[in-house]
């Protein structure tokens, strides 16, 4: 928990002295990477140089992985920040196979271009509370069996057009109820349920609470809360981060604080998740470079809680998924660069 929360205030000392930073001596983003992050010389003359860098980080548990990522960007932060409003840095990473932004309101023409696994068709057929190779609510399970009768090659088609109508009711759901209207997940031997284990993220989180407490609060209490300067956005991807493809959704606000620009943060909260992931939260942090040069530094903290495998494997599974955090925090912020120098 030391650690976690010497981050996060080191994290809140860059941001908050981004409008003071000078070029001659170390700057609080270098001091913050060496003394907070424990990045090696070498590793922050490479971040400066325009160099993705990353590492994973210590968690207060098993379930929880975190990773951490930095990159000096050389354009304008204004700019970027338009572009980083078409989402597509996040939806468009070489381990993303499929991707769409939802509408809004939301609609199943949202994930035409979404397909399904062979093996996830039929998992869903035989889910069972407690026993089930998919994340899945109780409710979602007896809806599946109930409407994915008949011979098997009508089955794909049906349960594809069904996940789409049902991702869509629930970004809708969330839209309206926040954290509160989460899924309680019943695939394994006891229910999970996602609205605690995402607040167990927040409470990972202290820069947010420290440096952008409205911020905060407007992450919690979403859509409840109102906060200036700050917009959402919906989306969908399948990746392979994972031993399995999963789907995932991610509810994206983006912020400038309109009294203090130099406060600027991308956040990316994972709302659902068919496999591993029981919630998410990215934090993409947008820091000025020191006064005189161009460009600005992108700081990404990106924590999860996954169900911990078990078995055999379960040593070689975890690794394959904290490398693929890792993995994800490393082509976030490559597009995000690229996305923000492009002309």
């Amino acid at each position: 928990m030391r650690f976690r929360r010497s981050l996060g205030a080191g994290l809140a000392v860059a941001l908050a002295a981004a409008a003071a930073l000078r070029a001659a001596g170390p700057t609080p983003v270098q001091v913050f990477l060496r003394s907070v992050v424990s990045f090696a010389d070498a590793d922050i003359a490479s971040v400066s140089a325009g160099q993705v860098v990353t590492r994973q980080l210590p968690a207060a548990d098993k379930p929880e992985i975190a990773a951490f990522g930095a990159v000096r960007v050389q354009a304008d932060k204004a700019a970027a920040l338009r572009r980083f409003r078409e989402v597509d840095f996040l939806r468009r990473a070489p381990s993303v196979l499929e991707s769409g932004r939802f509408g809004n309101p939301p609609t199943p023409g949202d994930l035409e271009a979404l397909t399904l696994e062979e093996a996830d068709v039929e998992a869903a057929r035989k889910c069972r509370p407690g026993d089930c190779a998919l994340k899945l609510a109780s409710s979602a399970m007896d809806r599946i069996r109930g409407e994915l009768a008949g011979p098997p090659a009508e089955v794909k088609p049906k349960a594809t057009a069904l996940v789409r109508r049902m991702l869509v009711e629930y970004v809708t759901a969330y839209r309206a109820g926040g954290i509160g209207a989460l899924a309680t997940y019943n695939d394994k031997d006891k229910p999970q349920e996602a609205p605690a284990e995402f607040r167990k993220l927040l409470a990972a989180s202290p820069f947010l609470v420290d440096y952008v407490p409205e911020f905060h609060r407007y992450v919690e209490e979403y859509p409840r809360a109102h906060l200036d300067g700050a917009e959402d956005f919906f989306y969908w991807t399948k990746d392979k981060l994972g031993p399995k493809p999963t789907i995932s959704v991610y509810h994206l606000t983006l912020w400038q604080d309109p009294k203090n620009p130099g406060r600027t943060v991308v956040c990316s909260k994972r709302i659902y998740a068919s496999h591993y992931f029981q919630s998410g939260l990215d934090l993409m942090a947008l820091v000025d470079a020191p006064s005189g040069e161009k460009g600005f530094y992108l700081m990404d903290l990106h924590r999860v809680r996954i169900d911990p495998p078990t078995g055999m494997l379960s040593g070689v599974l975890l690794g394959r998924i904290r490398g693929g955090i890792e993995t994800a925090v490393t082509e976030r912020l490559k597009a995000a660069k690229s996305l923000a120098e492009s002309q």
